[in-house]
């Protein structure tokens, strides 16, 4: 299970330093908007909403929305919501607890819904939120994401499958997978980029100083100071 107040508290504590180091999210919010094409929206849903990287886009994109709902776990992540478009609905919530009776026709979430303890039951619930011909569209993650932490660190998400992700779409879903490499001066600039992005939220870790510096240096010497991003793209429609 996923420490939620962890999460909480290390997003919290990175919401400053986020845009200006979420190089490949913002890249994942331009890729979802391109995919969704030229179809109108008119009713949103925004999972983890954040920053709003990926809610100023679709404000740009669709500015007749009628209703605009952005949900996220922190509550700070309403002043930047406001601040895009005032009539956009912001509700602190955690996805995996929310419910409505409102229909969507489109629902989107970009580089969140990893953070679920059971992704597959929010994508079901999500399903069940969509109106008639909607469309659920999201970046999350594949299984090769960060193998390079997770192979010095032992630290890692636990990502589905293409083939998993598939099934919960009845197979009708188009999923496609891309590979972003970032190259750091040093593993030290590593660890700082998920600290100023909140990706460190994972778990507590134990390690001593010593630990810590001999696990750096094995990154170096092994991957070069060099950290993969591995984004799925997701876009499925109701018919």
């Amino acid at each position: 299970m996923l420490d939620k107040e962890l999460i909480k508290k290390r997003f919290k504590k990175s919401i400053k330093t986020y845009n200006s180091n979420a190089s490949v999210q913002k890249i994942a919010a331009e890729e979802l908007v391109l995919l969704l094409g030229e179809k109108k929206f008119k009713n949103i849903l925004e999972i983890g909403s954040y920053t709003g990287i990926l809610t100023e886009k679709l404000v740009e994109k669709y500015p007749d929305f009628i209703s605009y709902t952005a949900i996220d776990i922190i509550s700070e992540s309403e002043e930047y919501i406001k601040k895009i478009n005032k009539k956009i609905i912001f509700l602190n919530e955690d996805v995996e607890n929310f419910k409505t009776e409102k229909k969507f026709d489109l629902i989107i979430a970009n580089a969140s819904l990893q953070w679920c303890n059971d992704i597959k039951k929010v994508i079901k619930k999500l399903q069940s939120f969509l109106s008639y011909r909607g469309v659920i569209a999201f970046s999350v993650f594949s299984q090769d994401n960060f193998f390079e932490i997770k192979d010095v660190f032992n630290v890692g998400l636990n990502y589905l499958s293409i083939k998993e992700l598939n099934s919960l779409f009845n197979e009708q879903a188009v999923i496609c997978e891309k590979k972003y490499e970032l190259k750091f001066e040093n593993s030290f600039e590593v660890l700082r980029h998920l600290r100023n992005t909140g990706v460190n939220a994972i778990r507590r870790h134990n390690f001593s100083v010593a630990e810590i510096k001999e696990k750096m240096k094995n990154y170096e010497i092994k991957y070069n100071n060099r950290l993969t991003y591995c984004p799925l793209y997701v876009i499925y429609q109701d018919f």
